[in-house]
């Protein structure tokens, strides 16, 4: 029997709950992930070859490759690198981080309530602000410009964006501007633009648009493009997202900015 799966995305980041055994591809995603198992242990494998399994909360890092797979029913909260999600980012820099003690508990407080209650806006959005208040605050602020950059590369229609003219508005050269947000968010600039293309394909996705519209609204070649970014992105397959019970968010901005 096909697991239930239920998704609702506020801004940049969200929720996802799996109601019953479910996985992951191994991926790289661009936000900071919380995985709280509801029942059973998850099954991490952060380096290939290199399963292992554990039975608290898991935090993945931006950018960090790995795939998930659980026997039983799962939350996972998504977290920008920016805003919400600075302090956990900080914690789970480039590595794989097993929560333990009060973090751990606070964790799998905020996931039961939200199983217990209604996937809607305001329980995501508060399930979010819970998952990073277990993190303190970390490093230093970013650049405004980069987030200035972000802001206006998250508004623009997707496809490939003028990342020189783009740069060039905030007073950078194109490498600089890339260097600064690889300082600040320890993955490169590109991953960030694959996954507003993403993103923009999947919401195209879950209002039950085809799948071939939904390739060119996120600004890819064809559906197989698309499905490829999905599954390197994300670790699922288009079809996996469309079937999930999408809870529309309430018109947000994108970021702190």
């Amino acid at each position: 029997m096909t697991a239930l799966e239920h998704t609702a995305l506020v801004g940049h980041g969200g929720v996802h709950i799996i109601e019953g055994a479910g996985g992951t591809r191994r991926h790289a995603l661009h936000l900071v992930k919380l995985v709280v198992p509801v029942d059973g242990p998850l099954e991490i494998e952060a380096q290939v070859g290199r399963p292992f399994e554990v039975r608290a909360p898991v935090l993945t890092g931006a950018g960090v490759a790995h795939s998930i797979g659980s026997p039983g029913a799962t939350v996972t909260t998504f977290l920008a690198p920016e805003g919400l999600g600075a302090g956990a980012q900080a914690a789970a820099r480039g590595r794989v981080l097993v929560l333990e003690g009060a973090q751990a508990e606070r964790a799998r407080a905020a996931a039961r309530d939200v199983l217990r209650g209604r996937l809607d806006h305001a329980a995501t959005h508060e399930l979010m602000r819970a998952c990073a208040g277990a993190f303190a605050p970390g490093g230093p602020p970013v650049d405004r410009r980069v987030l200035r950059a972000m802001r206006r590369l998250a508004e623009q229609a997707p496809g490939r964006p003028a990342l020189g003219a783009l740069a060039a508005g905030e007073g950078l050269s194109r490498s600089r501007l890339s260097h600064l947000f690889h300082g600040a968010f320890g993955h490169p600039l590109r991953d960030y633009v694959t996954f507003l293309r993403v993103l923009t394909a999947i919401q195209a996705l879950m209002d039950g648009t085809p799948l071939a519209q939904a390739a060119l609204a996120g600004g890819f070649h064809d559906q197989a493009h698309l499905t490829r970014a999905i599954v390197a992105t994300l670790g699922r397959t288009p079809g996996s997202i469309a079937r999930s019970r999408f809870v529309q968010a309430e018109a947000t901005r994108p970021g702190p900015w």
